[in-house]
């Protein structure tokens, strides 16, 4: 018996567990093979057979195929025996896809091996690839990742990209939706067969408003589109999000042995919610390495607008209500610096100047202060 299934995004096409019998084929939209909560790989060509491996093996399946996006798989729930003897042609289609596997599975070892036997290890700092054929999208998004040290290198178009790919990894892959034709997608495809970025987050770059190309992208399994103009806090918070990294790094840092946050120059809606998103996060990791010193950096701010207070004032407040015996200090400049002690939970933190005259106050002994 053959069925069409349809399935949304996040439906579990074949769960692990079972031992299945005969195959499916994918029709149309993209699936991932998890296993273990980790995307091993995804399946994304049309026409493309998969599941045929527990009924063959007569294994459990140890991977979950789900739907990345939405998405049309035909099931063929006859024992792979039977449709053979009735139609050889499905036998050759089943060893090519099983030859193909294994040609790709020992490509990724023999890469694996020869990485191995030839390189150090070492460590290596974000990189993002992006395709565009734009200079100035180019440099816009390499400034916007320069404020968090990532290293940008582009590519023009497919051949240039998959070049790139080819010699190094990257962390995430930007591609422009505006390229020629069905290369965006195209190219999204081959990516995937790539073992360096099997596994690499790609986004879709689109012209705000265009809801036709985000639509595109998304159904073709981009994992997130980010918008031109660039907002550069959106872009930066998209990135850290598909990534996977910490976007409080952006504000919160640890410096020696005191946690740092640095309050923006400009407070948007969107930055003051993100601030808020990873306060309470920022105060455990804090206490969990022992560190009992604070700083506020607000001397970037252009104007100390309620906003402003409004986040420090939270932040302190925190601090404050959970009686942790941390010493605080807020950098601030200007005729109003003071003011800031008039905050709740601020009330005994020392204003400075800059950061080291900040580390010269909380290094010095509380008790003598209050001697003095």
């Amino acid at each position: 018996m053959i069925k069409l299934q349809e399935y949304n995004q996040g439906d579990v096409v074949l769960p692990a567990g079972q031992i299945g019998k005969g195959f499916c084929i994918l029709e149309d939209g993209v699936l991932e093979v998890i296993r273990d909560g980790r995307v091993l790989s995804e399946i994304d060509r049309p026409g493309s057979i998969f599941g045929e491996l527990s009924e063959i093996l007569g294994l459990k399946r140890d991977a979950v195929i789900q739907a990345k996006t939405f998405a049309k798989v035909r099931h063929v729930e006859e024992s792979i025996a039977d449709i053979v003897s009735k139609n050889p042609k499905v036998a050759i289609k089943l060893i090519k896809t099983l030859g193909r596997r294994l040609y790709r599975m020992n490509r990724i070892a023999a890469k694996d091996k020869a990485s191995k036997d030839t390189h150090v290890e070492t460590e290596k700092g974000i990189e993002i690839l992006v395709v565009d054929d734009k200079p100035n999208i180019i440099t816009q998004i390499s400034e916007i990742c320069s404020r968090s040290d990532w290293i940008v290198k582009s590519a023009v178009d497919e051949a240039s990209a998959l070049r790139a790919c080819d010699d190094s990894s990257f962390n995430a892959i930007l591609i422009s939706m505006a390229l020629p034709g069905d290369m965006p997608i195209d190219l999204r495809r081959k990516l995937k067969t790539s073992h360096k970025v099997l596994n690499t987050p790609v986004v879709g770059l689109i012209v705000k408003g265009d809801e036709s190309a985000q639509k595109r992208a998304l159904d073709s399994g981009f994992a997130d589109c980010i918008e031109k103009p660039f907002d550069p806090t959106k872009t930066e918070a998209t990135l850290y999000k598909i990534m996977g990294l910490d976007s409080s790094a952006r504000y919160f840092k640890f410096q020696d042995d005191l946690l740092l946050f640095k309050v923006p120059a400009s407070l948007s809606e969107f930055v003051i919610n993100d601030i808020k998103d990873n306060m309470d996060h920022r105060i455990k990791n804090t206490i969990n390495e022992g560190i009992t010193k604070l700083v506020i950096d607000v001397s970037s701010l252009e104007e100390v607008e309620e906003s402003a207070i409004e986040v420090v004032g939270e932040f302190a407040e925190k601090i404050d209500d959970m009686k942790l015996p941390m010493r605080g200090a807020i950098i601030a400049t200007g005729d109003d610096a003071e003011m800031w002690n008039n905050l709740d939970g601020c009330e005994e933190w020392g204003v400075c100047d800059n950061i080291e005259s900040a580390k010269e106050y909380l290094n010095r002994d509380p008790d003598a202060d209050e001697d003095e």
